[in-house]
C-alpha cells in the first residue's frame, strides 16, 4: 500500500470544461472534508467538486461523491484510481468548471479520471507503514541511540517520563520494534495497542 506524502494538482481543459484535480493527504474522513471545503472556497464558481477517498482504520473505508454529476461519472472513477494503485489515507478531488458542452457519461468519467490521475502523478508517494503504540523502559545512556533509531524509521516519540529509568511512549512499526529488541536487549518493550 502507498500513501501520498505531498499533495499534487493538475489542470485539464476538455471541450471547454476545465477540470482541476487535487490529491489530498487525509488521515481521516473529517480531515479530508475540511480540505474539500477549502478547495470549494478557492473555486467558488465551479460547477462540481467530485471526490474519491480511501481511509485506513481497522479496514479500508472507501467514500466517493459525484456532486450532482450523473451517477458513477465522477467520484467512482476517482476511487477506482486509488484502489487500483493501492493508495490509502488519500483523497482525489476534481473541480469542474462547465464549458457549455455536454461530454456524455463516458466522456465525463474519462475527464475526471484523467484529472485525478494527473494529480496523483504530480504527488509524491511513500510506502504505507503501519504504526503501533508501545511503552519502552530504557536506561538514560540509551536515550539518544533509541530515539534516533525510532525517528530514523519513521516512528514518533509521543511522551517521555524521566524517573529511575526513562519511560517512552512511542508510535513505531513492528520492524522498528524488532530492531530495538535486537540492538538493545535490556530495553523493555510493551505493546499498548
Amino acid at each position: 500500500m502507498r500513501i501520498v506524502f505531498s499533495e499534487g494538482q493538475s489542470e485539464e481543459i476538455i471541450n471547454k470544461s476545465k477540470f482541476i484535480g487535487y490529491s489530498v493527504v487525509a488521515s481521516s474522513r473529517e480531515c479530508f472534508l475540511e480540505r474539500l471545503r477549502e478547495i470549494k472556497i478557492n473555486n467558488p464558481s465551479a460547477s462540481h467538486a467530485v471526490y474519491g477517498l480511501q481511509i485506513k482504520k481497522n479496514s479500508i473505508e472507501p467514500y466517493f461523491s459525484d456532486d450532482g454529476e450523473p451517477t458513477g461519472t465522477g467520484g467512482r472513477p476517482l476511487l477506482n484510481i486509488l484502489e487500483s494503485r493501492k493508495i490509502i489515507n488519500c483523497g482525489l478531488v476534481v473541480v469542474r468548471y462547465y464549458g457549455g458542452i455536454n461530454l456524455g457519461m463516458g466522456g465525463l468519467a474519462r475527464a475526471y479520471s484523467q484529472a485525478g490521475l494527473k494529480a496523483i502523478q504530480a504527488s509524491s508517494l511513500n510506502d504505507y507503514i503501519e504504526l503501533y503504540e508501545y511503552k519502552l523502559i530504557i536506561k538514560y545512556n540509551n536515550l539518544n541511540s533509541i530515539s534516533k533509531a525510532i525517528l530514523d524509521n519513521k516512528g514518533t516519540i509521543i511522551d517521555r517520563i524521566f524517573d529511575q529509568n526513562i519511560t517512552l511512549k512511542v508510535s513505531m512499526s513492528v520492524a522498528t520494534k524488532e530492531l530495538l529488541e535486537k540492538r538493545f536487549p535490556m530495553t523493555k518493550i510493551q505493546s499498548l495497542t
